[in-house]
């Protein structure tokens, strides 16, 4: 990633609390010690249904949110494991 000081972005609105760490990236895809593609595992439970299909009522799924590089998070963001 390339070092910056501004990020001109739509920004996503996740209004939930309490995300934890398992949320963000399921354990399954964490089984790489590369950090690059990790993208199309972010929010995994929450953007795609059990048949592998997205969710289009998930925010990183609809249209005006799907090229947003910021995220407007809810309350205790991250929180969970150490990872």
């Amino acid at each position: 990633m390339e070092k910056f000081t501004t990020v001109e972005s739509v920004a996503a609105p996740l209004p939930l609390i309490n995300v934890d760490t398992d949320m963000i990236i399921p354990k399954q895809f964490l089984k790489t010690i590369r950090r690059t593609g990790l993208g199309k595992s972010l929010f995994y439970e929450m953007r795609y249904g059990e048949d592998g299909k997205e969710n289009p009522e998930f925010v990183l799924n609809k249209p005006a949110y799907r090229k947003a590089q910021i995220l407007v998070a809810g309350e205790n963001f991250g929180c969970g494991s150490s990872r």
